[in-house]
Order: structure tokens, then C-alpha cells, then sequence
């Protein structure tokens, strides 16, 4: 398929067929199950892509602060503090 769109429009056209009583052929089947793996890649690529322009503001600062980076800020604070505390378990 070349976009997303021609992508929709037949899996739209195969589930109305679906829908319609008529079963589908392994063929379009085989067919549905590959377009949806297309369109589930491109929502999880919208979805990456959105997440990756997301910042944390701390309120007290106003610092921003990507979320990977924050996480990783948050992992070595919590590596400091078992450091510091290693005898409590």
C-alpha cells in the first residue's frame, strides 16, 4: 500500500465484506492480518513521535526536562539513596 490512507481504505473494504456475510478467502485474510500490522506500526510511530517531543516542567524551577532523561535522572537518585542506605532491606 503507499499511505496510510490506501492502508484504511482496505481494511475498511474487508471488514465491510466481513460485515456483509461473505467470508473472506485465506488470501484476505492473510491480506487483513498484514495491513493491520501496517496500520498498528504507524500509530505506534504517531504515538513515539509524540512522546518524544513531551517535557516534564518542574514546577519550583520552571526546568524542562525530557521524560528519558528524567527517568534516568530519577533511576540514579534511587541508585544514591540504596547506596546510602544499604543496610536497611
Amino acid at each position: 500500500m503507499s499511505n496510510i490512507n490506501d492502508t484504511l481504505k482496505r481494511i475498511n473494504e474487508l471488514a465491510a465484506k466481513k460485515k456483509s456475510g461473505q467470508p473472506l478467502t485465506p488470501e484476505e485474510l492473510a491480506e487483513k492480518k498484514e495491513l493491520y500490522e501496517i496500520y498498528l506500526s504507524f500509530i505506534r510511530g504517531q504515538i513515539t513521535d509524540t512522546l518524544d517531543r513531551v517535557e516534564f516542567v518542574d514546577p519550583e524551577t520552571g526546568e524542562r526536562t525530557a521524560p528519558k532523561r528524567a527517568l534516568e535522572n530519577l533511576a540514579k537518585e534511587a541508585d544514591q539513596d540504596i547506596k546510602e542506605h544499604k543496610d536497611i532491606h
